[in-house]
């Protein structure tokens, strides 16, 4: 647990130091943000979500710009964003803000509308998100200067977190507020961590209802019953506007790909269940971990982070056993489930994006790792890291992936997601 008051609160350099990682790291993130629609759809599926409130007063997308995006279903007649809605909704309010004041919309300052809602919704998120976590980091008690800024800066720049981080999506959010939940959690704020990770349900289920059991193990300490009932209700709460949003979009509790009856643009070409593509081979889930997509692979930092894992289940630091091995398994069933029934590695994303969210909660126990192994190792291995995280910043969906008719061109002729994006 993070324990007493005195123990949880960050000293006042502690956080002056958050404080500037949350300003360096959304002024990098500016410079990095992207003003364009992917082709491959799981952006556009939520701006056409947004300019159909917006500006059609609608929530169908029929008559969005971005109709024609992949990560669309059809219901009655009707085309609708297959993603769950609370992201888009949030990024209407936004949009609407940037049309009020500034004038700007889809049809005359389409970057400048991309640009803005995600530097705000995913970059802000993300800088948030290493501010807490450099906090967080306190729970270890006095820890080398050098250990915990590697650490933070190991989240802010040296995953394919920062590789999304840069593009409309839902990961990198539910990444923040997953960790949010962690924190809140640890610190036996059982309201709060049900609240939070509601809210991470909200926007990428799977992760969210995975990790529900284990913070609930976390939060209460001991499973007090008034501190399940706390947890309980925050978790309710989320519910409630889980599914007063899916009612309101689509008259259904669940998101549109949901619906009885709905159908999708899936590549009927590859096995797969409800919508999603299932592996085409064997080797598949080390590729996953391994391989060009690989977790292990683009992001190698995160070895440091399973490593710590380890060692905290066995010594109790900084986390009672019990609780480390509850968020351990939790971890597991996320990976192992995607790598196994996951396929086309993300919608041929860059590294296996299915598994941001968990990447904050691995990070936050390398420091286990690095007071063995010494940081210049993990200073050595963060900068391979971080130019793999930067290569996939350029293009979170790599050309060569989005199987384009031109193949003429260098970079659609490149096999893997890191030679695309350099080439």
């Amino acid at each position: 647990m993070f324990g007493t008051r005195a123990a949880s609160a960050m000293e006042p350099a502690l956080r002056r130091e958050a404080r500037c990682l949350f300003a360096l790291t959304l002024v990098v993130l500016a410079f990095a943000t992207h003003s364009d629609v992917y082709q491959a759809g799981n952006d556009a599926s939520r701006f056409a979500q947004i300019e159909a409130l917006v500006d059609h007063h609608q929530t169908h997308i029929d008559a969005s710009r971005f109709w024609s995006t992949q990560d669309r279903v059809a219901v009655g007649g009707r085309l609708y964003s297959n993603k769950p809605p609370l992201l888009a909704t949030v990024g209407a309010a936004l949009y609407l803000v940037l049309q009020q004041i500034f004038g700007w919309t889809f049809e005359g300052e389409r970057g400048r509308v991309v640009y803005w809602i995600t530097l705000v919704l995913v970059g802000g998120t993300t800088a948030w998100l290493v501010a807490s976590f450099h906090g967080a980091l306190a729970r270890y008690g006095p820890l080398p200067r050098a250990v915990r800024l590697s650490t933070t800066l190991a989240l802010a720049t040296g995953t394919i977190l920062t590789s999304f981080s840069v593009s409309f999506n839902n990961h990198t959010v539910a990444a923040a507020l997953l960790f949010a939940a962690f924190r809140a959690a640890c610190a036996e704020r059982a309201g709060r961590a049900g609240l939070w990770l509601g809210l991470a349900t909200c926007v990428d289920i799977v992760p969210g209802l995975v990790f529900a059991p284990a913070l609930a193990l976390v939060a209460p300490g001991g499973l007090e019953r008034d501190a399940i009932l706390r947890y309980a209700a925050g978790l309710g709460v989320a519910a409630v506007l889980f599914v007063a949003l899916n009612l309101a979009i689509v008259g259904y509790p669940l998101p549109p790909r949901y619906v009885p009856g709905a159908t999708g643009l899936w590549d009927r070409t590859l096995p797969q269940v409800a919508g999603v593509q299932l592996p085409e081979s064997w080797h598949y889930p080390l590729e996953c971990l391994f391989g060009w997509h690989g977790l292990f692979s683009v992001s190698p930092v995160l070895l440091f982070g399973a490593a710590g894992l380890g060692w905290a289940v066995r010594q109790g630091r900084p986390i009672s056993r019990p609780d480390a091995a509850a968020l351990a398994a939790a971890i597991v069933v996320v990976v192992v489930g995607h790598v196994l029934l996951a396929g086309a590695y993300g919608g041929w994303s860059y590294g296996f994006r299915y598994l941001i969210p968990v990447i904050p909660i691995l990070l936050f126990f390398a420091p286990l790792a690095l007071l063995r192994t010494g940081v210049r190792v993990f200073q050595v291995v963060l900068v391979v890291s971080a130019c793999f995280a930067w290569i996939g910043a350029y293009h979170p969906w790599p050309p060569g992936y989005e199987r384009v008719q031109d193949r003429g061109a260098l970079w659609t002729m490149v096999t893997n997601p890191v030679g695309a994006n350099a080439a």
